[in-house]
């Protein structure tokens, strides 16, 4: 009788894991991008994270953590069967990222987890600093002996242009007296 209640135990449990194989599987995190415990040196715009059972359409979170503790991503989610993404702001700070999820499965079993990546950010380059000349800048607003004279020499033009145009415009006006021939 023993025997006949151990044989009828294990054929149940072989029709109930088998009726529904979810059961017999939790859902687990399968893989990442970026991968968990990898460096990385190019900053990426999304984290993709996928899981072994479909996602359901609420209920679900995932937040990337910067080194600095500042959230970096944008706070949007996109399912799309087992993977779930989120937007991720321009990464600046070079370090371990932690990305946090709690996903809840189209079956109802919310997986809570985190795992990490390092970001290697590029090294900046300095902007070099313009170098000091040895030569003083000249002082525009100074005067110099040769712009007066400059100056001058364009007054005296102007006033010699003046009485040359006083001396037509006169001799224009006086009406000459026609000689006449005899």
């Amino acid at each position: 009788m023993k025997k006949f209640k151990l044989i009828f135990s294990v054929l149940l449990l072989m029709i109930f894991t088998h009726a529904n194989p979810n059961l017999a599987t939790a859902a687990e995190l399968t893989s990442s991008s970026p991968a968990a415990g990898s460096s990385i040196t190019s900053a990426p715009s999304v984290a993709t994270i996928t899981f072994s059972n479909s996602i359901g359409d609420v209920g679900n979170s995932v937040t990337v953590i910067a080194p600095n503790g500042d959230r970096v991503d944008d706070g949007s989610l996109q399912i799309a069967d087992t993977q779930i993404l989120v937007g991720l702001k321009p990464l600046n700070i070079g370090g371990e990222y932690a990305v946090e999820y709690e996903v809840v499965t189209s079956e109802g079993e919310t997986l809570i987890g985190q795992y990490k990546f390092t970001f290697v950010a590029p090294a900046v380059l300095a902007t070099p600093a313009p170098e000091s000349s040895e030569s003083p800048t000249p002082d525009l607003n100074k005067e110099t002996d040769s712009s007066r004279t400059t100056d001058f020499f364009m007054i005296g033009l102007l006033a010699l242009s003046i009485l040359v145009l006083v001396l037509i415009s006169r001799s224009l006006r006086k009406p000459k007296k026609k000689k006449r021939k005899k």
